[in-house]
């Protein structure tokens, strides 16, 4: 009989984790949680192995990638499914994934941001759909950073959606893109990207007006402008720390 590993990476997810604690109970063919975690200081590993995980301690070293494939690399079922810490699936993806066929195929999941506890539909998240369920053998996770998962074949787009939980506040968001920001940056640099006054002004305006206008991130109201500024702030920063580099 078909069976699904269930793995995520993780560091200081306490507060998300406590969500998994309801939801995970709900799937019928996950029969194994695979956890690696970047040296978490809070209660991670312990709510983790109360979630039933087996949990592996490995060091981020700026490339999300690898913590991903390592993942799937301890996983005994051919099926994978992917969660981020801070996403959950709703009830719609849930009865689809318990209900799920196993007919060969990678799957990718609409997601939407949760900023303040209001659903984020467009903008950023307008055209978002990431892989999050596949078998070993159709690919990996590429890039150090904003990761995606390379396969040869187009994957199959389902309209259930993850609510991702990576912006609950403006602190909270802004500390991540400064984390991102940095491992982008670095990236570029060692990808020598050339960087200048241009692209620095340029892509945080592009940035802009592709999220807010173009993928209709005004339709979101006020926090749909409040993430659009702050994406776009993520590329101002990108490109000056790239810069810095250069100059270091």
């Amino acid at each position: 009989m078909n069976k699904i590993s269930l793995c995520l990476i993780c560091k200081n997810e306490e507060g998300n984790l406590k969500r998994w604690k309801v939801w995970v109970k709900k799937l019928n063919n996950i029969d194994e949680i695979i956890a690696v975690d970047d040296n978490s200081t809070d209660n991670s590993p312990k709510i983790l192995k109360e979630l039933g995980a087996l949990v592996f301690t490995k060091d981020l070293n700026n490339d999300f990638s690898a913590l991903r494939n390592f993942a799937i690399s301890k996983a005994k079922n051919d099926w994978i499914l992917f969660f981020d810490a801070d996403e959950e699936p709703s009830e719609k993806l849930i009865n689809w994934l318990n209900n799920f066929d196993f007919q060969k195929n990678a799957y990718a999941f609409k997601r939407n941001i949760i900023y303040q506890n209001q659903i984020i539909s467009h903008g950023q998240a307008e055209n978002d759909y990431p892989i999050r369920l596949f078998t070993k053998d159709l690919g990996k996770f590429i890039r150090p950073v904003h990761e995606v998962f390379e396969l040869q074949t187009c994957p199959i787009f389902i309209s259930s959606h993850i609510n991702h939980y990576s912006a609950p506040n403006l602190s909270t968001f802004l500390s991540k893109i400064n984390q991102y920001s940095s491992l982008r940056a670095q990236e570029l640099f060692e990808k020598k990207t050339k960087c200048n006054i241009f692209s620095i002004v340029f892509y945080p305006f592009a940035k802009f007006i592709d999220i807010y206008f173009l993928k209709l991130g005004f339709l979101d109201k006020l926090p749909g402008l409040i993430i659009s500024i702050s994406l776009s702030f993520n590329s101002f920063l990108v490109r000056s720390k790239l810069w810095r580099l250069y100059h270091a």
